[in-house]
């Protein structure tokens, strides 16, 4: 309904990929078992391995696809304003915001920071070899420019009398309809319903 799917799955990949590669090489080779499949050296690769790391990738995976879901469907300022509505901290909704937009904003500024450098005859592309030579020009300069961003933002804040004492007014309100109620009410209920009847175990158990 977003239209995210197809970067959702590419994120959802990207993020699993290294996790999900070790995972399964160690889950595989070093869990014991009584059917082995395959022997590589010392290492035996036993079905009950390639089971139980068919369930760890799957988890895996759910966990990057909400993740990722979240991050694309979500605008960061939009649901830190609304947690503060709801009475959230300032100062902790400010953390929260700034550690959301940080990773996007790295990225942007690195990108920046590249084709200025790339200008200035600097190779970032080719071999391996040049791309690692390349990152190092671009490590000190991030990372000077985010701490240079964190204090501009803080002096525009205390401008603003950001640590002033007192109750705060908000004036923008995220639109909230009484269907996107209904389903985060019936979302609630559901969630309370599965871990009822798990602790009774009246719902079987997964593997």
């Amino acid at each position: 309904m977003a239209g995210v799917l197809r970067r959702l799955a590419r994120i959802s990949f990207l993020l699993t990929l290294p996790v999900g590669i070790s995972v399964v090489l160690v889950s595989v080779f070093t869990r014991a078992g009584t059917t082995v499949l395959l022997t590589v050296g010392p290492f035996d690769a036993t079905a009950e391995g390639v089971n139980f790391a068919g369930q760890i990738l799957v988890r895996l995976i759910a966990i990057s696809l909400a993740i990722g879901l979240f991050g694309l469907t979500t605008d960061p300022r939009s649901f830190v304003f609304d947690l503060e509505r709801r009475g959230l901290s300032p100062r902790f909704a400010f953390v929260a915001a700034a550690t959301l937009e940080a990773v996007p904003a790295m990225v942007v500024r690195a990108g920046v920071i590249q084709s200025a450098q790339r200008a200035r005859g600097l190779d970032t592309e080719g071999s391996i070899a040049a791309r690692l030579r390349g990152v190092m020009p671009l490590v000190g300069p991030v990372i000077l420019s985010s701490l240079t961003e964190v204090e501009e933002r803080t002096l525009a804040l205390e401008v603003r009398a950001f640590g002033r004492p007192g109750e705060r007014h908000l004036l923008w309100f995220s639109p909230d309809s009484s269907g996107q109620r209904a389903i985060r009410w019936a979302m609630v209920l559901a969630f309370l319903a599965l871990v009822a009847t798990r602790a009774t175990g009246t719902f079987p158990a997964l593997p």
